[in-house]
C-alpha cells in the first residue's frame, strides 16, 4: 500500500525536488526550471510513495476562498497530477482528495466546496467521468450558466490572458506538454463518448492546451467516488485471489 504525504511546497527538500523532477520528466516534455518554479508557487505538494519509499506519484494542491454571485465558496485547485501506471486503480488520488476535502470542510464548515483543475491528459478528465455524478464540462449536457461563470471567474484569476473563455481552455505555454507515449489516446473512440468529447473540447491537448474542469464536492459526488473505489478494491481482490 502506497503512503501519502502532504507538505508545504516550501518544506520540500532538495532530495525530494530531485525525485519530483525524475517523475515529471518521465511524463512531461518540459524543463526543470519551469516545472519546479511553477510547483513552488503552490501551497502544498502531495507525494505518493511505495513501500520502498520510491516516489510513485504527486499532485500540487491549493485551497482558497471565493465569493461568486453572492455565494461563499471554498475551492480546491490541483495541478501537476502524476501517478505511475502500476499504482493507478488503487484510489490514491481519491484518498488524497478526501484528506484535503475533510481539512477544508473543517476550516470552512458553511461553504460549498468545489474542485477546480486543468488537464491536457484525457486520463485526468476520465477521473471525473468515471467517479463523479456531477461535473463540468461533459458530453451529455451543456454546462449551466452559474457553473460556466464560476469556471471563467476562477480561470481568469488563475491563468490570466492564457484563459480562452469561448473554448473553455488554457492556451499552451509552449514549455510543458504531455509526452506522446505517456497517455496515447485509444485508436477506436466509437464507444467512448467521454473521450470523444474531450478531444472535441480540447483539440490542442497534445500540444499542451489544457481543458478547465469543475465539480462540486457534494455528498452525491462523494457517494459516487466511494462506490467506484469499493468496486476497484473488489475487482483488485478478485484478481489477487483468482487462479
Amino acid at each position: 500500500m502506497a503512503s501519502i504525504d502532504v507538505l508545504p511546497a516550501a518544506a520540500v527538500t532538495p532530495r525530494t525536488w530531485d525525485e519530483i523532477w525524475g517523475l515529471t520528466q518521465a511524463y512531461y516534455d518540459t524543463d526543470r526550471d519551469y516545472a519546479e518554479g511553477w510547483l513552488r508557487t503552490h501551497q502544498r505538494i502531495g507525494l505518493f510513495r511505495s513501500g520502498d519509499d520510491e516516489l510513485v506519484g504527486m499532485a500540487s494542491v491549493d485551497v482558497f476562498t471565493e465569493t461568486f454571485r453572492g455565494r461563499r465558496l471554498a475551492v480546491i485547485f490541483t495541478s501537476h497530477v502524476l501517478l505511475r501506471e502500476e499504482y493507478r486503480g488503487h484510489n490514491l488520488i481519491q484518498r488524497l482528495g478526501l484528506r484535503v476535502f475533510l481539512q477544508t470542510r473543517m476550516r470552512y464548515p458553511l461553504r460549498s466546496i468545489y474542485w477546480f483543475f486543468d488537464t491536457f491528459s484525457y486520463k485526468s478528465y476520465l477521473l471525473l467521468a468515471r467517479n463523479l455524478r456531477e461535473y463540468w464540462p461533459r458530453h451529455d449536457r451543456p454546462t449551466p450558466d452559474w457553473e460556466r461563470g464560476l469556471m471563467a471567474h476562477l480561470s481568469e484569476r488563475t491563468y490570466g490572458a492564457s484563459w480562452q473563455p469561448q473554448q473553455g481552455i488554457v492556451v499552451r505555454s509552449g514549455r510543458k506538454k504531455l509526452r506522446g507515449e505517456a497517455a496515447p489516446l485509444p485508436a477506436d473512440l466509437s464507444d467512448a463518448p467521454d473521450l470523444q468529447f474531450y478531444v472535441r473540447a480540447n483539440p490542442g491537448h497534445a500540444a499542451g492546451d489544457m481543458l478547465v474542469c469543475l465539480c462540486p464536492l457534494s455528498l452525491g459526488n462523494w457517494a459516487g467516488v466511494a462506490w467506484r473505489a469499493l468496486h476497484r478494491e473488489f475487482l483488485g481482490a478478485g484478481r489477487r485471489y483468482s487462479g
